[in-house]
């Protein structure tokens, strides 16, 4: 087998069927499989995968991390290539799967990563920092670089890796976000490269919700805190909330243009809510951070099989 796509589902039944259709019409040459990680759907989510060549696997919705399921699904691969995507990121062409697994042109890089492209229509905060995450030009990331981790993309929603290094660099199971950050900076570290593929394609966007625009920015910041090896301290919680103020107003702004420019009235009202909830994530995480708060799904590990 030449690849092996792992995709994580837990009531994806309004998407899944339109991701699996275009793997389906994907022009690749080699070999390639199917995984579905499934977390507890109580949908017809399972129904709408028995329909395609997958192979599902199932975990209990209280054991469930981003990295516990994608190692879950990568121990089963058989794939030289481990391809993660979401269930919800649909690719743009039948190209997509040649030319994300392109980008692995030497045996130094570890992890391929393609763009992604959110619908302004449904969630325009989503699709500004898309598009400046995730630029038209192709790009190649080593240690050495002056770059840091918040300037390298790396997401598991689009991204190959090898499977030889997955067995040596696996996804942090602890975190309840960002996993694919740390992995990133793992296998930097170890002198390997990660390479940024605008040509892999995929339609990836999620509802607005505060709660996720909150959680997501505090895990993020946290692990971002971790790998920069921020310093610990008590007083350091002002500076952050200092620095957080003075982001706050100029990023409710640029959210605000963008929307009035490409005339998505319709979510003016929620424009400052949406973005002050992603601030004040970024500040929790920095601050649980700073504290010396524990980072883990304490709950869910304690849930999960023996290994």
């Amino acid at each position: 087998m030449d690849v092996s796509v792992v995709i994580r589902t837990k009531n994806e039944a309004d998407c899944i069927g339109a991701t699996l259709e275009s793997l389906n019409r994907q022009a690749f040459g080699g070999k390639y499989e199917v995984i579905i990680v499934d977390s507890g759907s109580t949908d017809a989510t399972l129904d709408i995968a028995g329909r395609y060549d997958a192979r599902v696997l199932t975990m209990l919705p209280t054991a469930f991390s981003y990295g516990w399921a994608l190692n879950m699904g990568a121990g089963a691969a058989t794939g030289e290539f481990i391809v993660n995507l979401s269930a919800h990121a649909v690719p743009t062409d039948e190209k997509w799967l040649v030319n994300l697994i392109s980008g692995f042109e030497d045996n130094s890089v570890a992890g391929v990563y393609g763009r992604q492209i959110s619908e302004g229509n449904i969630n325009p905060f989503e699709a500004l920092k898309n598009r400046s995450f995730f630029g038209e030009k192709r790009a190649r990331f080593t240690a050495n670089q002056d770059k840091s981790p918040e300037q390298i993309h790396f997401s598991n929603s689009n991204a190959a890796i090898r499977k030889e290094v997955w067995e040596k660099f696996r996804f942090n199971e602890e975190v309840g976000w960002a996993e694919d950050i740390l992995w990133q900076k793992e296998v930097l570290d170890a002198g390997l490269s990660i390479v940024y593929k605008p040509d892999a394609a995929v339609y990836h966007t999620h509802p607005i919700e505060l709660y996720r625009a909150y959680k997501s920015s505090r895990d993020c910041a946290y692990a971002l805190s971790l790998i920069k090896h921020k310093r610990k301290a008590m007083a350091l919680v002002l500076y952050d909330t200092v620095i957080m103020l003075g982001f706050l107003t100029g990023s409710v702004f640029e959210n605000l243009r963008y929307v009035l420019t490409q005339k998505y009235f319709q979510y003016l009202g929620v424009t400052p809510l949406y973005i002050a909830s992603a601030w004040v994530g970024w500040l929790i995480g920095r601050c649980e951070y700073r504290l010396d708060k524990p980072y883990r799904c304490l709950n869910n590990m304690a849930k999960r099989p023996k290994k």
